[in-house]
């Protein structure tokens, strides 16, 4: 038996056990790049088919039964060899081994139960069997983002990258994106009936690549280019990442400095770019709960250069958020497990395993997300004891399934043995359409359960005392995991007032918006293969509303105390120039009573104490020191003006008193009569 059969099958062994992506488990094994390309054909290819094989592996009678019994065949081997026995270019199994002489002995069987397949759904040729997202594929474009962290946030990352695509692999540059080719599919429905469908691709030679429009660090080349062991992705120089995947990271867009949390991390991606982002400064606290994934993450995002980023290997629903480490968190990245119905370029979503939006480079998962939602949905609704009955009742009914499932085969095999005669009890073949309605009802629900464990690291994400943007992705087109659960999260969240808003992002692309179900629904960005080129992408971004009230009362406040602090000194203004004037007054009647009492002290030297003694005026102090200082000042200059002003009175009155003193003290006395000077 061939090497490259095993290595196919153990991947896909990996890939049922949910341990990981087609490329992550292919490219990281230890051998050489053309084996490894070879595997990676052989299992894509063998994944196309793999939902057709299950049903010929059923329906051929005997085939089950003889591979169960030999321990040495895995299922995935049998798997991969019958692919390769009906559906490859060669018809054949290369090498030897058990599996290959087991498959020799029921080749007739095989063939036969794959035409009666042909037959039921009234197809002729194999490759009708397949589902038509799987017939007729989106091709997508090789995107490339530059790692602007390379040499120590070298200005000229981009331009060097650019430079040796152009200069040394002989790539050409184009200097604006190339022409859209439209063709049409003809797809053959099951009834016999042909339908018509357009479908859009890029023009693009496997030699040229351009610059993205929308982002400088993105480029993009045609999908045949291989870049997984190009020695500018192993020293971090770029990173193999969709153009949707980077999304997140440039909308959010946190400053240097600043503080982010990346909550669902691996493998660590958008993680990088947030770095890039924040040119290695801050913090970035990277989370992820599995142990394998976690150790991805710390490996890709050590070769993409980021100094700033601590790895906690723990859930982010574990984190407090009353924790120090927690208090500047500003920033939040939520791009949980999704049911990954946005892949197109990828085969991993024939398998029951749960995706991130990264572009997967290493093993990618190994945590069963069922549990988790499950655990999480009881411990929501049930009490302890319920909880434990319920898990006994699920686990019975899995047994009683499988008992029931067993009786009845043996049944069938005791009615083979009993009539010979009759022809070998073979299970009734589905149709596509019941096949269809049983996955469908299966998908509702999980997705069911992805959005509710989707919702709860939203409202996580809100409760951090600091945080002020949340932005939330997924690769999933289904409404439910998308705009129902954006509209959910802020229905919850502004149920006691409005504290969040959803704000529209890259307004100018008018024509990759959300769907207009809820009011600004159409904010958020949705991403399709059809018209982006893309996988299929979903984008919304939660702010938080800054309490305006609270900054207008302090504004308020602080206009009331300048008016306070203005109405203080007016007033202290006024009671200076009051008391200024009351001085000067006072200092003016003190000028006259002295002239009049010089003239008394002439005619009766008597009646001067009573005189002296009215002029005794109190003036209350001032409402400050300084305006205490200032009427000090005041009255001493006034005392001086006053005393000079004195001086000269006296000179001359007494000059009057010789010359003329025959004056009558009546005048003087009706002038200043002695009651009214008598002041209080």
């Amino acid at each position: 038996m061939c090497d490259f059969y095993q290595q196919a099958a153990d991947v896909i062994e990996q890939l049922i056990q949910k341990k990981g992506s087609i490329k992550g488990l292919t490219y990281n094994r230890n051998v050489n790049v053309k084996t490894s390309k070879t595997c990676y054909a052989l299992v894509c290819e063998t994944l196309k088919y793999k939902g057709v094989i299950d049903q010929i592996i059923e329906l051929t009678a005997g085939l089950e039964k003889e591979f169960k019994k030999n321990k040495t065949i895995k299922y995935s081997l049998l798997v991969v060899m019958i692919y390769e026995l009906l559906f490859s270019a060669n018809g054949k199994i290369k090498g030897g081994g058990q599996a290959k002489k087991l498959l020799s002995h029921y080749q007739a069987p095989i063939n036969s139960a794959l035409a009666r397949m042909k037959i039921q759904k009234k197809v002729s040729e194999n490759i009708d069997l397949l589902p038509d997202n799987i017939r007729y594929p989106i091709t997508l474009p090789r995107y490339v983002r530059v790692n602007t962290l390379f040499n120590d946030c070298d200005e000229n990352c981009i331009k060097n990258v650019i430079e040796h695509f152009v200069n040394v692999e002989g790539f050409e540059l184009l200097s604006k994106p190339p022409k859209l080719q439209t063709k049409s599919i003809t797809i053959k429905k099951e009834n016999g009936t042909v339908e018509q469908q357009q479908q859009t691709t890029i023009i693009l030679g496997e030699k040229e690549f351009y610059q993205d429009l929308d982002f400088p660090e993105i480029l993009i080349f045609h999908h045949a280019v291989d870049l997984h062991d190009h020695k500018m992705l192993l020293n971090g120089q770029i990173i193999l990442q969709d153009k949707a995947s980077c999304l997140p990271s440039f909308i959010l867009s946190p400053p240097p400095g600043s503080v982010c949390i990346d909550s669902c991390s691996a493998p660590g991606n958008k993680t990088s770019l947030l770095s890039a982002q924040m040119k290695n400064t801050g913090k970035i606290f990277a989370i992820e709960k599995d142990t394998k994934r976690c150790g991805t993450l710390i490996k890709l995002t050590k070769r993409s250069l980021c100094k700033n980023i601590e790895t906690i290997n723990d859930s982010f629903l574990n984190l407090k958020h009353d924790d120090p480490k927690f208090k500047d968190v500003e920033y939040i990245l939520c791009d949980p497990s999704c049911s990954g119905s946005g892949i197109v370029n990828r085969l991993d979503y024939l398998l029951p395993t749960k995706y991130s939006t990264d572009e997967i480079v290493t093993d990618e998962n190994d945590e069963d997300l069922d549990e988790i939602l499950n655990q999480q949905n009881q411990s929501t609704k049930l009490p302890e004891k319920e909880k434990e009955k319920s898990i006994l009742n699920k686990k019975e009914l899995k047994k009683e399934k499988k008992r029931k499932l067993k009786e009845m085969k043996q049944g069938g095999k005791k009615q083979q043995k009993d009539n010979n005669n009759k022809l070998p009890l073979v299970p009734p073949i589905k149709t596509k359409e019941e096949i269809e309605e049983q996955e469908r009802i299966e998908e509702e629900k999980r997705v069911k359960l992805l959005a509710d464990f989707q919702l709860s690291i939203i409202q996580h994400s809100f409760a951090f005392p600091n945080v002020k943007k949340v932005i939330y992705s997924t690769c999933s087109t289904h409404q439910v995991e998308n705009e129902d659960v954006v509209k959910r999260a802020i229905d919850e969240l502004n149920k006691d007032g409005e504290k969040w808003k959803v704000v529209k992002i890259l307004p100018h692309w008018t024509n990759s918006r959300g769907l207009p179900i809820y009011k600004n629904s159409d904010y958020s960005i949705r991403m399709t293969p059809s018209k982006d080129f893309t996988i299929g992408f979903f984008v919304a971004l939660f702010e938080k509303i800054i309490n305006n009230n609270s900054e207008n009362n302090n504004n308020n406040n602080n206009n009331n105390n300048n008016n306070n602090n203005n109405n203080n000194n007016n007033n202290n203004n006024n009671n200076n120039n009051n008391n200024n004037n009351n001085n000067n007054n006072n200092n003016n009647n003190n000028n006259n009573n002295n002239s009049e009492n010089n003239k008394l002290n002439i005619k009766n030297e008597n009646e001067a104490p009573k005189i002296i003694q009215s002029d005794k005026i109190h003036i209350k102090p001032g409402n400050n020191k300084n305006n205490n200082s200032n009427n000090k000042n005041n009255n001493n200059n006034n005392n001086k003006n006053n005393k000079d002003k004195n001086n000269n009175n006296n000179k001359d009155k007494n000059k009057i008193n010789i010359k003329n003193q025959n004056i009558k003290l009546e005048e003087s006395d009706q002038k200043h009569p002695k009651k009214k000077l008598k002041l209080k």
